[in-house]
């Protein structure tokens, strides 16, 4: 395999760098040309991570990951989760700023809002999930383990992307969805499936509705949010890719 790859750098050099000497130009075969492309993949893509890595290097980033990394590790460990998605999820969330709080209440690293807290308060013993970073890095993550439990029959990937989307716009707007995708014949438990019919969760779309439920309308209320919310899960699971080479 290596001297198949330096064979294929070789030829990228060829072509790159070297001019023909007669007026019969030499095409490389197929395989050479898949081999070629595969190089430049991999070559733009350690580019990238590269890139990535010098940016967190430089950012305030690596400090809050040092610093709290323990604690996330302790809590995905419990949980089932690696801890860079959980790290991805906090960067998205929040940033790392211990007192981010949206304009609709959620506060901390995990951004958990007020209600959710009072849940995960009485659930886990705990009293301080809005103040101090450790409970609210554990409550989130229980929390996201709790979306988790939702979907048990989804792939692994993407009943993590099902539990993200959950956690960011409430577990029933994604029952939802299902709903549609199922009312569709699409599989329900498949994230590239199921997020176009977030968009169908509007008033605009009652007579979708009237077809879907008995009562006309979606069980959880209409929806808005379907962009933030496929943003926020695209963003983190991209995230994720890149942290799990780099951290």
């Amino acid at each position: 395999m290596m001297r198949t790859f330096f064979a294929a750098i070789v030829t990228l050099g060829i072509l790159a760098g070297c001019k023909p000497q007669s007026t019969v130009a030499v095409q490389p075969n197929q395989a050479d040309s898949a081999l070629i492309r595969m190089v430049e993949h991999r070559i733009e893509e350690k580019k990238e991570l590269d890139k990535l890595r010098w940016q967190l290097e430089r950012s305030n980033f690596m400090q809050h990951i040092a610093r709290y990394k323990p604690i996330i590790k302790k809590y995905a460990k419990r949980y089932g989760f690696d801890y860079r998605l959980i790290i991805a999820q906090i960067i998205q969330e929040s940033g790392f700023k211990m007192h981010a709080r949206s304009r609709v209440g959620a506060r901390g690293l995990m951004q958990i809002m007020p209600g959710t807290a009072r849940e995960l308060s009485r659930e886990l013993d705990v009293e301080y999930i809005m103040l101090t970073p450790r409970e609210n890095i554990a409550a989130g993550i229980y929390h996201l383990y709790k979306q988790y439990a939702y979907f048990p029959d989804a792939p692994k990937p993407d009943r993590i992307k099902l539990a993200l989307a959950s956690y960011n716009c409430g577990a029933g707007r994604v029952f939802d969805a299902q709903d549609i995708a199922r009312f569709y014949k699409q599989p329900a438990n498949r994230w590239e499936t199921v997020k176009p019919y977030l968009a169908m969760l509007k008033k605009e779309d009652w007579q979708l509705h009237l077809q879907v439920w008995p009562e006309g309308k979606p069980p959880h209320g209409y929806f808005y949010g379907y962009e933030e919310t496929i943003r926020y899960v695209e963003n983190i699971w991209n995230m994720y890719q890149m942290y799990r080479k780099i951290l």
